[in-house]
């Protein structure tokens, strides 16, 4: 008997051994077959990774193809050798966005994926970029998926889409000419395409198809809440994770008409050659500089309720029902609007005179009610009140009525990310995008933007929490839970005691307040354009 213990306790040895052998052996240049042909990629230089980098999903969306649903790319004959990021689509230049990129040009339909750099079958994570639906690309330093596909064992893809006016351009004339009789959503049809890509392909580079997460933080978050109600995206994926995404910072197709006819007019483009007129002029002619509207408080040029693509409001199908019924996790950051107030003069120093000033002028006539539902003692600054106003009407009370939709019908964990152990944690708080280095566990990442924003000492400030949330996300994409061994408990959301986890040193739930409750319920009942009465009446 010990002898045939021995042996088999040998055998178990010996292919545990062969086991790690064929894992280390991976080699990541081995040529991928795809639907368009074969594709190499390349070892990651810092992780256990194989990285995969430029992959085009669709065809370039230029001349005949500009403002269309985009096509499947055409066969190539050769192999791709996927070592270098593709374009960025077309966006004004700025301190945030190219820096990855090869440059900008409308070929930019591209994705990048990292896989484990050893065999088997690995969850999907599908990040969409943000920037408000005008500017970004998968392609940031920040978005780099290496470490968390070594780590966590899981398969990271970043895809581009059409940005602007190239991407959310609505007229009558597109509509008539699409065979779905939809406009105005290139850009999150990119995304549906991409999504698509994935299904038939994943699998050669370790991805398992039937297990694919999207997740995407602002314009990012906001194209979650859109795909989840899309009827061209149902089956693509299998959860959705929506971070600082308002779900319904979309147009309706009047207002999208309204903008396109303004911009084809700016552009010359009018009558029955309106179209094709808009075909021929160069990408740039669509960028900010030269004609790209702009609303008093975001973009014109965002994703429309068209009736086929987004069918109605995404927070009334979910509450009706009418979504995509998987696994959801959603939340804000504690300070949403933080970082973009720092460029206001003298901040600090207003006084409560001041504050209420400012918040009447952005809230309009509802100012009143809106400052009743909070106490100046509450916090450290008159003006860190406006900051909380603001970020509770158009962020929290968002991510708070989407797990309310959502609570009665499929799994939903509700967060808010508090952290923010920065170089002026009081100046620049848990800012609008903080948590995403964390979730990629990018806190180490060599950018001279980032190392403004934290020191040595905060990087080894958030590197606990960045691990805890790695495991909270990598576990919601492989079975729809984030709670795992070692972390601390993630309860599901519900309506009788609406727990939600704050993401900070060290994570824990609590229920909502009471004074939370009240704003949120106040904001919930008001469409934006109510909130934002002072602001949107300007446009």
């Amino acid at each position: 008997m010990k002898r045939l213990v021995a042996a088999a306790v040998f055998l178990l040895a010996l292919s545990a051994a062969a086991s790690a052998l064929t894992q280390e052996a991976l080699d990541c240049s081995s040529l991928v077959s795809t639907s368009e042909g074969m594709v190499k990629g390349h070892a990651d230089k810092q992780y256990a990774a194989c990285a995969f980098q430029g992959l085009p999903y669709a065809a370039p969306p230029k001349g005949e193809l500009r403002l269309k649903a985009p096509v499947p790319p055409p066969a190539r004959a050769g192999v791709f050798d996927a070592d270098s990021v593709g374009f960025a689509c077309p966006q004004k230049e700025s301190i945030t966005s190219g820096g990855e990129a090869r440059g900008f040009d409308e070929d930019c339909l591209t994705l990048n994926i990292w896989r484990p750099r050893k065999s088997g079958s690995f969850p999907v994570m599908l990040w969409i970029h943000g920037g408000g639906f005008k500017q970004g690309s998968g392609t940031y330093e920040m978005y780099d998926g290496a470490n968390l596909a070594a780590d966590r064992d899981v398969v990271v893809v970043t895809i581009n889409y059409r940005l602007g006016a190239l991407g959310f351009m609505a007229l009558p004339e597109l509509a008539a000419e699409d065979e779905n009789h939809s406009t105005g959503n290139y850009g999150l049809l990119d995304q549906v395409r991409a999504l698509a890509w994935v299904r038939d392909n994943i699998q050669g580079f370790g991805g398992d198809p039937g297990n694919v997460t999207i997740f995407g933080q602002s314009a990012g978050g906001i194209s979650v809440c859109s795909l989840l109600v899309s009827p061209p995206a149902r089956g693509l994926f299998h959860r959705a994770i929506n971070m600082s995404g308002p779900c319904d910072m979309l147009h309706t197709l009047e207002e999208g008409y309204g903008y396109g006819r303004a911009l084809a007019q700016r552009l010359g483009c009018e009558g029955p050659a309106a179209l094709e007129c808009l075909r021929q002029k160069p990408a740039s002619a669509f960028l900010d500089d030269g004609g790209n509207l702009m609303l008093q408080g975001g973009p014109a040029f965002t994703p429309h309720i068209d009736g086929q693509v987004i069918p109605d409001w995404p927070l009334d199908l979910i509450r009706m029902g009418k979504y995509h019924h998987v696994p959801v996790m959603a939340g804000t950051v504690r300070d949403e609007l933080r970082l973009y107030t720092m460029m206001f003069p003298g901040l600090g120093l207003w006084p409560r005179s001041m504050a209420s000033s400012i918040t009447r002028l952005l809230a309009g006539p509802n100012a009143d009610e809106m400052l009743a539902l909070y106490s100046y003692s509450e916090f450290r600054r008159p003006a860190d009140q406006v900051i909380a106003i603001m970020t509770d009407a158009v962020f929290s009370s968002r991510a708070f009525e989407m797990a309310e939709g959502l609570a009665p019908q499929s799994p939903v964990y509700f967060y808010r990310f508090d952290w923010d152990d920065t170089r002026m944690p009081h100046k620049m708080g848990a800012f609008h995008g903080l948590d995403i280095p964390l979730v990629f566990g990018a806190l180490q990442i060599d950018s001279r933007m980032f190392k403004m924003l934290a020191d040595k000492k905060a990087v080894a400030s958030g590197e606990p929490l960045s691990e805890q949330m790695m495991s909270y996300y990598t576990n919601f994409a492989r079975d729809g839970d984030p709670n795992g061994p070692g972390l601390p408990e993630w309860p599901a959301y519900n309506k009788d005691t609406r727990p939600r986890m704050y993401l900070d040193n060290p994570p824990h739930s609590a229920p909502l307040t009471a004074d939370e409750l009240k704003r949120y319920n106040y904001f919930a009942a008001r469409g934006m354009a109510e909130i934002m009465a002072g602001v949107i009446k300007k446009k």
